[in-house]
């Protein structure tokens, strides 16, 4: 049960709501709890405060005031699982009960106070105090990405030519692409040429000063010959595609036409070219 003191009851009065109700849960030593997940607490917290506010709104002294908090709290669980006419017996009792402790007119104040609140929803309190509540909740965690920044209306442009501007950037970083994956390829070939080479040299075991030859020099020399050409070849042939590829991209540039803007053509319009001739 509450042992709200005069001081304690002074202080959630002067604070707003939602200040109040945190100040509260303080004062009452509860554990911190989400509303949205777990109603019942979040029910008997605004019924204590309720409480609280109408005894000071009605002139409650503050001593009085704790005791009207008290008196409601006790009700509310004496009358947990109770029928309505049980519920209603408690309520006889307990004004008995403090019929000495505050003032007739205060208590009368309470109970018309109860009556049209508590009493008026006591089913709604019977439920959740005693029902069990399931929790059946999803939570998605959704990122927000903020719009950016839009820029002035005069640093607009004409919609074709954003367009064209667009994918003329579009074909050069297609072009860029194109040349930096040529050369990535030739390092690459170069390097496995060396490596080919040197797995090479490497299985020619000769004897220290043996006679090589004619005949197997020459073998020597054509298999070297190959594995330089093998990967020239590759190379070359690369370098073949990727310059197709190359002039197709430039191709696009040249013949991509030139968006002609709706300013362009309204301040032309009406303009009548005229040629003359000198005769001779």
């Amino acid at each position: 049960m509450s042992a709200l003191k005069e001081e304690d009851v002074r202080q959630v009065v002067r604070l707003q709501k939602e200040d109040g109700r945190c100040l509260l849960i303080k004062l009452l030593k509860w554990e911190t709890f989400d509303e949205e997940k777990d109603l019942k607490p979040g029910i008997l917290l605004d019924y204590l405060y309720n409480t609280i506010i109408f005894a000071a709104e009605k002139g409650f002294p503050w001593p009085t005031v704790a005791l009207a908090v008290c008196f409601s709290e006790e009700l509310l669980h004496e009358t947990e699982g109770k029928t309505m006419q049980e519920a209603l017996q408690k309520l006889r009792d307990k004004c008995k009960q403090y019929q000495h402790k505050l003032n007739p007119n205060f208590l009368e104040h309470l109970v018309n106070h109860l009556l049209g609140t508590f009493f008026k929803h006591y089913r709604l309190y019977q439920f959740v105090l005693c029902e069990p509540r399931e929790i059946d909740q999803t939570i998605y965690h959704l990122e927000v990405h903020i719009p950016e920044e839009v820029p002035p209306l005069k640093d607009g442009i004409d919609e074709k030519l954003w367009n064209y501007q667009k994918y003329m950037t579009e074909l050069s970083e297609a072009e860029a692409q194109l040349r930096a994956d040529m050369l990535a390829f030739r390092e690459t070939m170069q390097l496995k040429s060396e490596q080919e080479l040197e797995k090479f040299y490497e299985d020619l075991k000769f004897q220290e000063k043996e006679v090589v030859d004619r005949a197997n020099l020459e073998k020597i020399v054509k298999d070297a010959h190959t594995i330089q050409m093998t990967i020239a070849s590759e190379i070359l042939q690369k370098e073949i595609e990727t310059t197709f590829q190359v002039l197709d991209v430039k191709f696009q540039k040249i013949t991509m036409p030139f968006p002609v803007s709706k300013s362009f053509h309204s301040s032309t319009k009406g303009i009548k070219i005229v040629t003359m001739r000198t005769k001779k």
